[in-house]
């Protein structure tokens, strides 16, 4: 016969669970996915960009802050200097013929300097591609071009983390 009373102990054991998977996570240093961590001697960080760069560096910068970076507007204060050049975008059609097939790449040169000016690492290029197809019989022209429009941002991204991971490698 089922029991008309409601337990209270098992809204408690949820909530519980709970507490624990996220004490668990936090104690292991689970971060998620894009933070990133600077130690107080590589504070503030400086970003230069130039030309074709600036969107992907604002973008950064963006991110950064979000992770609790502190981002300095001038380059007098800063501990890390970031500078981003010769931001590069191509295609190139691979495959001819009722299915297309295209080939992106996107490239950025990176270049880390402390304050003193000596570099980190130096004219670094950081690359990312990706490949797409479509059909000219049956996909549209809007269609190819909201996915290539959709790669290039992941691609941006994926930029980004390689970025990232790389003034992360500074630290250690």
């Amino acid at each position: 016969m089922p029991s008309l009373i409601k337990s209270p102990i098992k809204p408690r054991l949820g909530l519980v669970l709970l507490l624990l998977v996220v004490l668990a996570t936090s104690a292991c240093g689970f971060r998620l996915r894009g933070f990133i961590e600077l130690p107080e001697n590589l504070q503030p960080l400086y970003i230069s960009s130039q030309g074709g760069a600036n969107n992907l560096a604002a973008t950064l910068a963006r991110q950064l802050e979000q992770s609790g970076v502190v981002i300095s507007q001038e380059l007098a204060p800063s501990k890390l200097r970031l500078e981003l050049k010769d931001f590069n975008s191509s295609q190139r059609q691979v495959v001819f013929g009722q299915r297309e097939e295209f080939e992106l790449s996107l490239a950025i040169t990176a270049t880390a300097r402390n304050s003193e000016g000596e570099a980190l690492f130096s004219e670094e290029v950081l690359q990312a591609y990706r490949q797409y197809s479509y059909n000219r019989d049956t996909d549209s022209l809007l269609t190819r071009d909201s996915l290539r429009s959709d790669l290039l941002r992941n691609m941006e991204g994926d930029l980004i983390r390689q970025l990232t991971l790389r003034i992360q490698a500074l630290q250690q």
